[in-house]
């Protein structure tokens, strides 16, 4: 049976939708957002502040109600997927966007005018927004922002900015669950490469995006693997060992990847199919690195070594491996210790000899990756429930982190958003003139995103308990913020209320999708 809905009924559905999700979720923004009980039937109830967490538990019984929910939800994924975090900022923008604009289309302004003028104005937003970032210059700006991510746990920010110095500028970080209660930071050799799983199936971990195993077993081949008969005597072997299998190939694909994506959905056993990185001659010796690493031998049609006659002896080891899209971890190797130093040694060697630039820093990249560590954050907990939400936040700090190490940061608390926010209506501010708005419709977008950017300072102030008015006539000045514990306006980049821009320009630009597809929604046909 499909059910239908068009026009006016739906808007009122979608309006109604996006609100309650957004209202749900904005209670946890800022550092003094509330709690979450979140309780399924047959379960233990869940305490959170985790926006994601919070957002994919709620749905509702009208079928129209819950695909546009869905949608929002989709956006805000989408957001963590490429920051590492903004769930609810972009939750929040998505639906004071999509109310204001809603009023305007009640009005009778043209929605997809409002559409094509908000993707004008969202792009200006995110120019301004890297108009106005800052490197990320010291440990400290790492230990804010971590605390800022983690729903301002000061403890977990310590935890992690202590685990990415460890780890070094090359180095990488992972969580395991610890056999105590006591969170702690460890170092442990790693081997980490720009590639991934070569198919999303093999996904072990939804929320984190990549594929985890432990004492693994690991086929490093410079060979191409497409058909069964290639990987059946291996993958026979390996089943009755009953581990998990790790194939880093330089091309996976046909039968070999149908069947060993079969294996993996099915069950039969664990294994991951990963794409070997770059290309020629720097790939060959990314491999010949990780098989030294690995304790493995080197598969290769030119020494003679197929992947068909392999032993169980020629695979290699490793404590455990942690595989994205694009990027893979391998920590603890069980490579030989002289092995590995050997070719240190010798790659400093050929250093020495080379008078190449770019040549002698592909070596030094490799002498970085064999010699560099991982930090693993044992997380400890009393309870499996605050086991769970405790490995969520420190996911988050860290995908913060990075993202802030990549692109930059702003002054937080929503200040930044707010001040580009205010300047929206300034021809000359935000280069009004070169949004090329060739329909007066379209101009209404400006006045939309104007009041939309109030929306995360707004809600932090409700939060609070504080007076939005009051606390917003006092952020004009560039690189200021409130602070919401010390109750005043304070430097940002100094008190550490940072946010990386990386999450607010992709908070600004799938919200801004979201809302304008939803709004040039006019029918709706749900099967149920």
């Amino acid at each position: 049976m499909k059910n239908y809905q068009s026009k006016q009924n739906l808007s009122n559905s979608i309006s109604e939708a996006v609100q309650t999700l957004a209202e749900n979720v904005q209670t946890t923004l800022g550092p003094r957002g509330r709690n979450v009980i979140l309780h399924k039937k047959d379960a233990p109830p869940i305490i959170t502040k985790d926006g994601v967490t919070i957002s994919e538990f709620i749905e509702f019984e009208d079928p129209f109600q819950n695909s546009a929910a869905q949608i929002v939800k989709q956006a805000a994924r989408k957001t963590a997927q490429n920051a590492g975090d903004g769930t609810t900022t972009t939750t929040v923008l998505a639906n004071a966007i999509y109310q204001q604009a809603r009023r305007h289309v009640l009005a009778g302004t043209a929605p997809i005018e409002i559409k094509r003028g908000l993707d004008k104005v969202a792009a200006a937003i995110v120019d301004e927004l890297e108009e106005n970032k800052r490197p990320v210059e010291s440990l400290e700006d790492v230990r804010h922002i971590a605390t800022i991510s983690a729903n301002n746990d000061s403890v977990i920010g310590d935890i992690v900015a202590t685990a990415i110095d460890k780890a070094g500028n090359d180095g990488s970080v992972q969580i395991e669950e610890a056999r105590s209660v006591d969170t702690t930071v460890d170092i442990l050799e790693g081997f980490r490469f720009d590639s991934g799983f070569v198919s999303p199936t093999f996904i072990t971990n939804e929320r984190a995006g990549t594929c985890n195993y432990e004492n693994a077993l690991i086929l490093v081949a410079d060979e191409k693997i497409d058909t069964v008969e290639q990987i059946f005597p291996v993958l026979e072997l390996v089943a009755r060992e009953g581990r998990p299998l790790v194939i880093v190939a330089d091309q996976i694909d046909g039968q070999a990847l149908a069947a060993l994506i079969m294996n993996s959905q099915r069950g039969t056993m664990k294994v991951v199919a990963v794409k070997a990185p770059k290309y020629g001659e720097e790939r060959k010796n990314i491999l010949k690195d990780l098989a030294t690493s690995t304790g493995a031998t080197l598969a290769s049609v030119d020494a003679g070594v197929l992947v068909k006659d392999l032993a169980l002896k020629d695979l290699g080891l490793c404590k455990s491996i942690s595989i994205g899209r694009a990027q893979t971890v391998v920590v603890g190797g069980k490579g030989d210790l002289e092995d590995v130093q050997e070719r240190i040694d010798t790659l400093k060697n050929e250093i020495a000899l080379c008078d190449d630039m770019v040549l002698c820093e592909r070596i030094q990249e490799r002498i970085t990756r064999l010699a560099s560590g991982v930090a693993i954050i044992r997380v400890g907990a009393s309870t499996e429930v605050e086991m769970t939400e405790k490995k969520h936040r420190i996911e988050d700090a860290l995908e913060a982190v990075s993202a802030a190490q990549a692109e930059g940061i702003i002054a937080g608390g929503g200040s930044t958003l707010y001040r580009i926010g205010r300047r929206l209506g300034s021809r000359e501010s935000l280069g009004y003139d070169d949004w090329e708005m060739d329909h007066p419709d379209q101009r209404t977008a400006v006045a939309i995103m104007r009041e939309a950017t109030k929306a995360p300072l707004q809600i932090m102030c409700d939060n609070a308990g504080e007076s939005f008015d009051l606390i917003s006539r006092q952020l004009h000045q560039e690189g200021r913020s409130w602070d919401f514990t010390k109750e005043g306006v304070v430097d940002a980049y100094e008190t550490g209320i940072l946010d990386p821009v990386k999450v607010t320009k992709n908070a600004v630009l799938n919200a801004v999708s979201v809302a304008g597809t939803l709004i040039t929604t006019d029918y709706a046909i749900v099967e149920g």
